[in-house]
């Protein structure tokens, strides 16, 4: 099921703004949801909540950062409390609504929603979750209504007519649903679904090409969104461009095993975390940690990595990634003390060594970079990109001789390996 997404912002939490009833003349406005912006490690979040577990404001930002960690049924536990801290708080229900429906509780998740309405009626993001369900349910004409109030009180809202465009596809209405799909792409070219649903309305259609064009341009927005791949590879094969297809097609394949298993590790750690050794949860960690890195989530990755190393306060290799990522990022001094901390734990770990030379080298530092170098090829001489670094960290010593020599041998060693394969 898809639901509004969560988007952080740099609005703070009010929850006491939404309890303030509408006394003014004429319509009453459009209901804003109000945002918190994760920013973060999840465990703030629930420290701050156990020192003040009635707090309607600690509460919600608990459930607002489950919902962004995925951790569904946790937010459905808390966002359960806070509704009956805070009864008469739309955007409380609306939450509980969300993580039921990514439990896939439809029934439950329609009743937080409708008490939402009942609440706030014109909470347009409330309308087109509930327009969602209906869909789901086969109810196609309560989801066109539902989602038309929504369209109604927020007209530019790019969300809300590809939510429309995707019922309107779902019924087979494929040119009114096109028109729908257009509007959100005009609104916002970001939305790779409704590029995805428009490559489906044109497949549909017998309109290879077009659909194609639409399904490389969610593609580009979204290289994780794997039915898109799929999709592309069919129409590759279709159109004889069988070797794109065959890649394609495999791509699919591969973001479906991983996110088997994102799902084998969230299984372990949020539902069976209690029975798990403190070493176990943080290889659970770890582990979600890279797939996360493989799909390029890396803000996601770190804060994995940094439960890895909560957990276990000797994990030489979650410490070096969170360097990695901060290095990544050009964060070199936030990057070092992971690095040095990683060759302290675990002095053979040639990865390490030569990375924390690299930072030294962004920092300026290259004496430290050719010792931390001098290890790493002491310890893997056929680390050409280590050799390489330290033949940099020569010259910038004054050694220029030295170092070209050593960047010389790197990259004969280097074409003779390349010649080899």
């Amino acid at each position: 099921m898809q639901i509004c997404p969560v988007r952080p912002c740099s609005a703070g939490l009010l929850v006491s703004a939404l309890l303030v009833p509408w006394t003014g003349c004429g319509p009453q406005p459009r209901h804003t949801l109000h945002q918190v912006a994760i920013s973060e490690p999840l465990e703030i979040y629930e420290a701050a909540w156990r020192r003040e577990p009635d707090s309607a404001e600690r509460l919600y930002a608990l459930g607002w950062a489950y919902l962004e960690h995925q951790r569904y049924r946790a937010a459905a536990d808390i966002l359960r409390r806070l509704v009956q801290a805070a009864p008469a708080d739309p955007d409380a229900h609306y939450c509980l609504g969300v993580a039921l429906a990514k439990e896939r509780r439809g029934a439950e998740a329609a009743a937080a929603f409708k008490k939402a309405l009942e609440l706030a009626p014109n909470f347009a993001e409330a309308w087109w979750a509930l327009a969602l369900l209906h869909s789901e349910r086969g109810d196609g004409l309560a989801a066109t209504r539902a989602c038309e109030r929504g369209l109604k009180l927020a007209e530019a809202s790019a969300y809300g007519h590809f939510v429309h465009g995707f019922i309107l596809a779902s019924r087979g209405e494929n040119e009114a649903a096109e028109q729908a799909l257009l509007r959100a792409c005009d609104l916002d070219g970001g939305l790779a679904q409704a590029h995805y649903y428009l490559g489906v309305i044109y497949s549909r259609r017998s309109e290879y090409a077009k659909a194609v064009e639409a399904m490389e341009r969610a593609v580009r927005l979204a290289p994780s969104y794997a039915a898109v791949y799929y999709s592309l590879g069919t129409l590759y094969a279709r159109a004889d461009r069988i070797e794109e297809g065959e890649r394609m097609l495999a791509l699919f394949a591969q973001l479906n095993r991983r996110a088997r298993k994102e799902e084998h590790y969230r299984h372990l750690l949020y539902e069976q975390g209690a029975l798990l050794t403190d070493t176990e949860r943080a290889a659970n960690h770890y582990n979600l940690g890279l797939v996360c890195l493989e799909q390029q989530r890396e803000e996601e990755a770190l804060g994995q990595f940094q439960a890895a190393l909560r957990a276990d306060s000797t994990y030489a290799e979650a410490c070096h990634n969170i360097g990695a990522i901060y290095s990544r990022q050009q964060r070199y001094r936030e990057a070092l003390p992971y690095f040095e901390r990683a060759v302290r734990l675990k002095p053979d770990y040639a990865l390490a060594h030569k990375n924390l030379c690299i930072d030294y080298l962004a920092l300026g530092d290259y004496s430290a970079a050719e010792e931390a170098l001098l290890r790493a090829l002491a310890l893997d001489a056929d680390m050409a990109e280590a050799a390489q670094a330290l033949g940099a960290a020569l010259i910038q010593l004054g050694r220029i001789e030295e170092g070209r020599a050593v960047q010389a041998r790197a990259l004969l060693r280097d074409g003779q390996a390349a010649a080899e394969q």
